[in-house]
């Protein structure tokens, strides 16, 4: 007995000496990776070559159509949500005009004149529907209900593209300015599940958007540590699959005003070759 008191005042006399401490949690968390990503924040778009009007030889306005589903475009679409230092696309997009980075225009048009609030986009893409449902305390007698539905970044499949394409004489060669970019949707009937069309959402300007995206980097699947910017992907490397769904013409009509099932596609790729006999015949000697 007189071993165990004098063992137990020998664990008290430590345990006295050496206080317990409280734990002390982090002000940031550790780094998810062995180094340092410091060009990416610091990243500037890069400027575009001066243009004089004079020498523009030929211009044409073109509209695409970018699908995510494109096995080339997923990358556009992935990840739904943000996850280590990945974020999608729209989820970008969706940011920038939550903080008021970046500025959208009303989906109406496409001339930039009419600017969109992010709180006029979330109220203009809010349906609240009313439901009528049994009351299970008594039956037969029915309760209204209201069924609240949101904008979903994960909805948006589609992005359209406004360009110029042009050829410019004094450099001898053929080159493209994005102008302006907007999310798309699929509208589905609410009974029938039918197909009802496309919406657009609503336009951005793109040499206004470029910083943001100069310094968001975008997946490569290929290797991780050469990723390009989303603005090298949509300014310079044009690293997506397209089509054409609109050119310049006279009654400033879209392909599908005119054209009907697979014609719609052989059209587009039609005028994709036009384009390109343009540049390839321009400097054919």
């Amino acid at each position: 007995m007189k071993r165990i008191l004098i063992v137990a005042a020998m664990m008290l006399t430590v345990v006295c000496t050496f206080p317990l401490r409280a734990q002390v949690l982090e002000d940031t968390p550790p780094l998810d990776n062995f180094y340092v990503k410091e060009n990416t924040a610091d990243r500037e778009p890069r400027p575009y070559v001066h243009v004089r009007e004079a020498d523009v030889y030929i211009k044409w306005r073109v509209w695409r159509m970018v699908d995510f589903r494109m096995k080339m475009n997923q990358y556009l679409y992935y990840p739904i949500e943000p996850v280590q230092d990945r974020i999608s696309l729209m989820s970008l997009i969706m940011k920038g005009l939550q903080d008021g980075t970046i500025v959208a225009y009303d989906p109406l048009t496409d001339d930039f004149r009419k600017q969109l609030t992010y709180e006029e986009f979330i109220s203009q893409n809010t349906r609240i529907t009313e439901l009528q449902k049994e009351d299970l305390d008594n039956p037969g007698q029915f309760i209204t209900t209201s069924d609240t539905s949101s904008f979903q970044i994960h909805n948006v499949k589609m992005l359209r593209i406004k360009e110029d394409w042009f050829i410019d004489k004094q450099r001898s060669l053929r080159d493209i300015r994005v102008l302006g970019l907007a999310p798309v949707i699929q509208v589905f009937d609410d009974e029938t599940g039918q197909f009802k069309g496309n919406q657009t959402l609503f336009w951005l300007y793109y040499p206004s958007v470029r910083d943001l995206f100069a310094k968001t980097e975008s997946f490569n699947r290929h290797n991780s540590a050469m990723r390009q910017s989303y603005d090298d992907v949509f300014a310079w490397n044009r690293w997506f699959q397209s089509y054409i769904t609109k050119i310049d013409n006279q009654q400033d009509r879209a392909i599908s005003a005119y054209a009907q099932g697979k014609n719609i596609m052989r059209e587009a790729e039609r005028i994709e070759e036009m384009l390109f006999d343009i540049e390839h015949d321009l400097w054919e000697f």
